[in-house]
């Protein structure tokens, strides 16, 4: 049995990269919704640049989601 360690070690990197940089994404996106959240709460204008972060930060999570069920399922190929 072979076990090309170099094709692993790539495929556990990119795992991490990418897992890690999902989860910072959604906390990005949680952090600025708070913040206009906040915002909102004391009666002042919600900066526009907290709503547009937040969107942004959740559509690239669900985008990241959708492409790892893409390649999951292979109906989709």
């Amino acid at each position: 049995m072979h076990i090309d360690w170099s094709a692993l070690g790539q495929v556990a990197i990119a795992s991490l990269a990418f897992g890690v940089g999902i989860a910072v994404l959604f906390a990005v996106g949680i952090n600025a919704m708070s913040r206009r959240a906040v915002a909102v709460e004391a009666k002042k204008n919600p900066p526009p640049v907290d709503t547009a972060v937040a969107g942004l930060c959740f559509l690239a999570c669900l985008a990241a989601v959708c492409y790892g069920l893409y390649l999951i399922i292979p109906q989709f190929h």
